[in-house]
């Protein structure tokens, strides 16, 4: 739907419902949530991009298996991140396709009061969040927050704006003027624009049960954002053929033989004659043992025992001179 001071257009009707709208300059598009027309709470939500002649783009589930669009109820974009309302939570979702964490939850944080009832939101010029709330006893206020804490930093009481019901839609020009729907005020829905303290009703239609918006889409449009394809894990790929070997290794020369010392030859003298070098010869064949005959006396040659007669006859010397001494030694004695 396209919103204006003369009333409603239909620009498209999409398939299923889509929540949370926020738009991204970087991108060009819409961004938003959706569960792709399946009503279980089991289907994850997927971020999708949605263009003025309502063209959609799939980017794909988000990284948080626990995380369901029936959950969402506000949405928008500051730089590449997208800031979705879960309740009482707020998660940054990074949209960024060249970033590592591309579709994933990068942080949450706990919204402040009245922060967590708002329906909608829309990034200011500051880079803070802006919605409606219509929570209290009085008029509606004016609530901004900071999306990295979710503190709450500024809240404005806006007279002539109805309280005790929902602002489904809000969204703020570049002069800082908000301009937000109130969904069933008095049986009709309303478009106000807020400024300077008070509100001004532009214009009323039927009541609408669900709702959203998102800031003023550029007209050309920028060229079709195309999805980034998954990133499958591959492993590194080899080195082009082209490209020549690597240099085989050098080889290792081998180590030059050590001369052995040269020895002089010994003199003549001393000098061995060197061993003649003899034919092994055959072992015999051992035979068997015979049975050992008795020990015979061999008579002895007298020519070859080494008594021989010089030697005898000194002895027999030796033995008369003792002889003769000890006569001597006698005869002194008597």
């Amino acid at each position: 739907m396209e919103l204006s001071s003369g009333g409603v257009t239909e620009v498209a009707r999409l398939d299923y419902a889509v929540n949370a709208l926020g738009y991204s300059s970087s991108l060009g598009r819409l961004v938003g949530l959706t569960s792709q027309g399946h009503h279980s709470w089991k289907n994850p939500s997927h971020v999708v991009l949605i263009d003025t002649k309502g063209a959609v783009d799939d980017l794909g589930p988000v990284g948080a298996h626990w995380f369901r669009t029936d959950d969402v109820s506000a949405g928008a974009v500051v730089g590449t991140t997208f800031y979705v309302r879960d309740h009482a939570r707020l998660h940054a979702i990074d949209i960024d396709p060249a970033s590592p964490s591309y579709l994933r939850i990068t942080r949450t944080a706990v919204l402040g009061w009245p922060a967590l009832t708002l329906d909608d939101f829309t990034a200011d010029l500051g880079g803070k969040l802006t919605g409606v709330s219509a929570a209290g006893h009085g008029p509606g206020e004016v609530v901004s927050f900071d999306p990295a804490t979710g503190r709450v930093v500024g809240r404005t009481e806006i007279a002539g704006l109805p309280g005790k019901s929902t602002y489904g839609a809000v969204v703020i020009d570049s002069a800082g003027t908000v301009y937000a729907v109130n969904n069933g005020y008095q049986g009709r829905s309303r478009l106000y624009r807020i400024s300077g303290g008070a509100a001004v009703e532009l214009s009323s239609g039927p009541p609408m049960a669900m709702i959203d918006a998102a800031g003023c889409l550029p007209a050309p449009m920028p060229p079709r954002v195309q999805p980034p394809a998954p990133r499958p894990e591959v492993p590194a790929p080899a080195p082009p053929s082209s490209a020549p070997p690597p240099p085989a290794p050098a080889p290792v020369p081998a180590p030059a033989p050590v001369p052995a010392p040269v020895v002089p030859p010994p003199p003549a003298a001393m000098a061995k004659p060197a061993p003649a070098l003899v034919a092994p010869q055959p072992v015999p064949v051992r035979a068997a043992r015979q049975r050992p005959e008795s020990r015979q006396d061999l008579p002895l040659d007298p020519e070859t025992t080494p008594m021989t007669k010089p030697r005898k006859w000194a002895m027999v010397t030796l033995v008369l001179v003792m002889l003769g001494a000890g006569a001597a030694a006698a005869r002194a004695r008597g």
